[in-house]
């Protein structure tokens, strides 16, 4: 392509370019120069185009697809393909039944039904055959098999990766105690005796303690962890008092999220206990303030 750079005829846009990359021989360098030093005009886009370049030249490079992401695709994707290559090959074998049991003429017929010629030395037998009842069934069975075995693979892997990528590996749900039951129970003023006396009786009377100590690991649930054997501890600073809980149980109360509480009654721990109805808000915000105690109540301990 050819150009002046006289002020009537201006050099293409793509010359420009192409001199702002150094890509123009020396000679048509010089006569655009020559043009720009005299045209404001094609000066400017040449201004335009260095600093498109530069800013170009400035960005970052693009960010690389996390690990754990590209093992998922690759596992989906080698999934999919043995699936592709099973069903292909399933295909194949249709087709080739398909052709055996097409309907041919009468004198084909006669022609495959009459007896093939045995060779003399050959002994007397069942003649062979490439085919035969369930052959073709079986390998299909076995391809289907590694399909699924492939697909379950690759679930897997995602799902490792995700349980990783969440939290380590590691799970954050804790045993809950028979005596921490997890449905929730609907406490009221009325029905609270009851659920304490329910709650008291959930465990074995043995292993609750009396005042100022704390109850006993029970002998049926030795795999249970203290931690999980005592509710939260913003929950437990709610109830102003230091010892463990005889038990404890979620449910709601007035329409609130809340954890009832059963403790040693103070002066007469023998005999009689003390019902805390905390609210639980302050164990779903992680809160280390003392959850608010909404009401409390003292009972016979039966």
């Amino acid at each position: 392509m050819t150009s002046t750079t006289d002020t009537a005829e201006h050099p293409e846009v793509t010359e420009i370019s192409d001199l702002a990359e150094g890509l123009l021989p020396p000679s048509r360098s010089s006569d655009i120069r020559r043009h720009l030093d005299g045209c404001v005009l094609c000066a400017d886009v040449y201004s335009s185009l260095e600093e498109i370049r530069g800013l170009l030249g400035t960005l970052p490079d693009a960010p690389r697809m996390p690990e754990d992401v590209a093992t998922r695709i690759d596992a989906a994707l080698a999934a999919e393909a043995l699936l592709d290559v099973v069903a292909y090959e399933d295909g194949e074998s249709d087709e080739a039944r398909e052709r055996e049991t097409a309907p041919v003429s009468r004198e084909t017929s006669a022609e495959r039904s009459g007896p093939a010629p045995r060779p003399a030395d050959r002994p007397s037998g069942h003649a062979p055959s490439a085919t035969g009842p369930g052959r073709r069934s079986r390998v299909t069975r076995r391809r289907t098999g590694a399909a699924i075995g492939a697909v379950l693979t690759a679930a897997a892997i995602g799902t490792g990766v995700l349980l990783a990528q969440s939290g380590g590996g590691t799970s954050t749900v804790s045993k809950t105690p028979p005596s921490a039951s997890q449905s929730a129970s609907s406490f009221a003023k009325a029905n609270l005796e009851s659920k304490v006396s329910e709650l008291l009786h959930e465990g074995d009377p043995t292993t609750l303690g009396t005042e100022g100590t704390s109850p006993k690991p029970s002998l049926k649930n030795p795999e249970i962890p203290k931690a999980a054997m005592t509710p939260p501890a913003c929950v437990q600073r709610g109830t102003h008092r230091n010892e463990d809980p005889l038990g404890f149980k979620q449910g709601t109360y007035e329409g609130k999220a809340v954890y009832l509480l059963v403790l040693p009654h103070r002066s007469d721990p023998a005999h009689r206990v003390t019902a805390f109805i905390v609210d639980a808000s302050c164990a779903a915000k992680n809160s280390s303030a003392a959850g608010e105690l909404l009401y409390t109540h003292s009972y016979k301990r039966g």
